[in-house]
């Protein structure tokens, strides 16, 4: 069995991939989030805010 400190290299390059593959999601995610909000803001989506209070 491997010390505490070392993973097998089997499961180290597991490692290696899955931290791969999360910063490939994370990169995609804030992608879509980004387009998402460009799309939400050209639709007029979002109301721009006045510094005058809205009247009811």
């Amino acid at each position: 069995m491997a010390p505490d400190n070392e993973t097998p290299s089997d499961e180290q390059s597991e490692l290696d991939r899955l931290r791969a593959e999360n910063a490939l999601l994370r990169t995609e995610k804030d992608l879509l989030l980004k387009a998402a909000i460009g799309f939400a803001t050209d639709a007029g989506v979002f109301q721009r805010r006045s510094r005058e209070p809205e009247t009811r």
